[in-house]
């Protein structure tokens, strides 16, 4: 179930005239059921007073429900930054390795994330709800998928900066070429589900024939082909992020149907 909660809603910030400007911020705290233990989380929110479009880690993802040893990776450009929930339940740095060495990765509060990118999570208990704060974002931030190069396709997880709706992947349209992928994990009883960019629309490999072949037809009877999924394959949950794989070398921007 997700279902947003508004926490407050009044802000006042001093002007340096001798008047002050009286705005209205919304607050409100995401709860998000994702039952892996590796979930592409979505940065829907901003950080209490910060301009719309990023967050710091520390505001991010409360503590509730997570536990010692809890991570949550985030991929910069080549490089990897990671926090983990220690022992007094706080978000604290841990040392990442890569082929190119070895970082520390700056404190939680150290570091502001942009909404429409998306982190990885990591719980010991899937089961358990996990909550998303801060504040609301009046835009949907877009966000840009690097392209592929020497052939390969480039893979980028990213998340709808919009914490009141569930997300449609097929309104996901402009510039998208053929051989394009999205890959969900939040919905999926499997684990994941990939939908690929065919004949100009998303669609799924799914069986299509008969799985009640009998003699003297052979088992090659039960057949598969690229659908369309309906809407409810195709939705990302409020919260949860998505991977995106592009097959261009030239880079996408997502407008979240903006």
């Amino acid at each position: 179930m997700k279902l947003r909660s508004i926490i407050f809603g009044s802000a006042v910030a001093a002007a340096a005239t001798a008047s002050a400007l009286t705005t209205t911020n919304t607050f409100a705290r995401l709860p998000v059921t994702a039952n892996y233990t590796n979930t592409i989380i979505a940065l829907p929110f901003s950080g209490c007073g910060m301009a719309e479009g990023s967050i710091y880690v520390t505001n991010l993802v409360m503590t509730t429900n997570l536990e010692k040893g809890d991570t949550l990776l985030y991929k910069d450009g080549s490089s990897w930054k990671a926090w983990e929930i220690d022992a007094s339940g706080k978000w604290v740095s841990v040392t990442t390795s890569t082929a190119g060495g070895v970082s520390v990765t700056p404190p939680a509060s150290e570091v502001a994330l942009a909404c429409g990118t998306a982190c990885w999570l990591n719980r010991q208990t899937p089961s358990n709800t996990f909550y998303l704060y801060g504040q609301v974002n009046a835009a949907k931030t877009a966000v840009t998928v690097d392209g592929g190069s020497n052939g390969k396709v480039n893979y980028q997880i990213v998340g709808c900066p919009y914490e009141a709706g569930d997300f449609n992947v097929k309104t996901i349209t402009t510039d998208v070429v053929e051989g394009d992928s999205v890959v969900l994990m939040a919905n999926n009883p499997n684990g994941k589900v990939e939908f690929v960019y065919t004949n100009s629309a998303w669609k799924v490999w799914k069986k299509t024939g008969s799985n009640s072949a009998s003699f003297p037809n052979p088992p090659s009877s039960i057949t598969y082909d690229w659908v369309v999924p309906s809407d409810g394959e195709a939705t990302v949950p409020a919260g949860c992020g998505f991977m995106y794989g592009r097959k261009s070398n030239l880079p996408l921007t997502i407008t979240w149907g903006d």
